[in-house]
């Protein structure tokens, strides 16, 4: 009999096919662990509001979890109540963005309804998580401070300059963030020592369960601290190197329902 008792998974390019859309097989094979009484835990980079729809259609519910901003939002899936919440510094936010304009790179920062910018030309990567993440964007002059608390801030565009910028980057910042890349064009800042191994660690402790009984499933460099917590940690084949080395299974791609095929053929 499996001890597996709670199964976490990434959604862009893991659990969402290549049109970021939800296949009726992973619904069902996710909702059918619900109804077995298996924890379902959708762990993504996106915003809370940008994972919602998905909650309803899978069947999660207010006794259910879910973290979002890449591990510095827990809450119940309903939103009534939350776990972890990071809050960022509005002024880093300014520096930051400063730091990372010089590479030609943009730089947004979502709080829980909204995201903002100072890139007076929004750089098309924010305007697409604007969009997938349903928050709509402000652009800021670059004397105004944010006034709501930040959850995370993510610096879009060309991967080689990420990487450059990355190289310069003071200790000050180094000591104080954790950056993880969720795509080659994707830089996520957070909160020092957040990521979806931690929130996963935070849930687990409140539901009295341990690495010992997680399953999760990813495909990108933000996902190998949750796979190498998991005691079954499942890359899909799309998966970077990187994640496919760590992981104890290999399953079918994003595109071919691998999540779906690998709970069918595992049991729990």
């Amino acid at each position: 009999m499996s001890k597996i008792k709670i199964v976490a998974t990434d959604l862009d390019g893991t659990l969402l096919n290549n049109q970021l859309l939800l296949s009726d097989r992973n619904c069902i094979a996710l909702h059918q662990l619900k109804k077995k009484g298996i924890h379902v835990v959708l762990c993504s980079g996106r915003p809370f509001n940008g994972v919602k729809h998905l909650l309803t259609k899978i069947g999660l519910d207010g006794a259910d979890y879910t973290i979002s901003y890449n591990g510095s939002l827990i809450q119940t899936a309903d939103g009534r109540e939350v776990l972890h919440y990071a809050k960022l510094s509005p002024y880093d936010f300014q520096k930051l963005n400063e730091l990372f304009t010089k590479f030609g790179l943009g730089l947004h920062a979502m709080t829980m309804d909204r995201m903002y910018s100072y890139n007076q030309e929004v750089h098309p990567l924010t305007i697409r998580e604007s969009y997938l993440g349903k928050l709509p964007l402000t652009v800021l002059r670059t004397n105004i401070i944010v006034q709501k608390p930040i959850i995370k801030l993510m610096a879009v565009g060309d991967g080689q300059r990420i990487d450059q910028a990355m190289a310069q980057l003071p200790k000050e910042f180094a000591d104080r963030f954790s950056f993880n890349k969720s795509e080659d064009f994707y830089l996520e800042i957070m909160q020092k020592g957040d990521n979806k191994a931690k929130a996963l660690q935070i849930l687990m402790e409140r539901l009295g369960l341990s690495p010992e009984q997680l399953m999760a499933f990813g495909n990108n460099q933000n996902d190998l601290e949750m796979i190498r917590l998991a005691e079954v940690g499942v890359a899909v084949e799309n998966a970077v190197p990187e994640l496919k080395k760590v992981s104890n299974f290999l399953t079918e791609s994003n595109d071919h329902d691998g999540v779906a095929l690998f709970l069918e053929r595992y049991d729990i």
